[in-house]
């Protein structure tokens, strides 16, 4: 990914961390939603509209950061919604999965069982749809590593995530996190970037890939 590219996404991101530092701002959901928009940009620009489950994750996670950022109390659980199915759609973009690290399947169940006990007694109506949203996110991270693909970015970027929905689930359903708004957006701004720029990379080596993706870079 050209430093160009990296440098602006930083800087967006940056934005909107200054802007929401004392609250909620006109316009946040659009700002909230810009750094995505440059990496989106950047895949239709290197690989086109061909990796469609990669660009549709982008679509749903930026419909899920408008949505908390619109009425995160009212629409919590269709930007929850919307991010699960974003989550489905990664697991899909890294397709064929080669490899099954078991012994990664412990530390994953722990982390999971930790997190859920101390939200529990807190979420109420929305128990389920929650721990079927832990269950999912948990199976991305997962599968970076089990990915014929799997790379280090890859890898890190499922990591932080779940690092960054757990600032967001503890903050909101155990008690609050001292600079969890700055903390949560850190983490899902450095998710969201590990995970396309090894998205990327994967999908540059695809046999008849390169050629195709680097004549429609061309065009543009």
């Amino acid at each position: 990914m050209p430093i160009i590219v990296s440098v602006s996404y930083c800087l967006l991101a940056l934005l909107y961390l200054l802007l929401s530092y004392s609250g909620e701002f006109a316009f946040g959901f659009i700002v909230k939603i810009l750094p995505l928009l440059l990496l989106l940009s950047w895949v239709f620009k290197t690989a086109g509209p061909q990796p469609r489950w990669l660009i549709s994750a982008l679509l749903l996670c930026m419909l899920g950061d408008a949505l908390l950022a619109w009425d995160g109390s009212t629409l919590f659980i269709y930007g929850l919604a919307a991010f699960l199915a974003g989550h489905i759609c990664y697991l899909l973009a890294m397709r064929p999965y080669t490899q099954l690290r078991a012994a990664l399947i412990l530390p994953y169940t722990v982390l999971a069982a930790a997190v859920l006990s101390l939200m529990w007694p807190n979420l109420g109506a929305i128990a389920l749809p929650v721990l079927l949203y832990i269950v999912v996110l948990l199976a991305m991270s997962f599968a970076t590593w089990c990915s014929g693909g799997s790379n280090r970015w890859l890898i890190a970027g499922g990591l932080v995530f779940v690092c960054s929905d757990s600032l967001l689930g503890l903050n909101k359903f155990y008690q609050p996190i001292p600079a969890a708004d700055t903390l949560i957006m850190l983490t899902y701004y450095t998710a969201q970037y590990a995970l396309i720029r090894g998205l990327l990379l994967n999908w540059r080596k695809r046999p008849g890939i390169a050629g195709t993706a680097q004549s429609h870079s061309n065009t543009n």
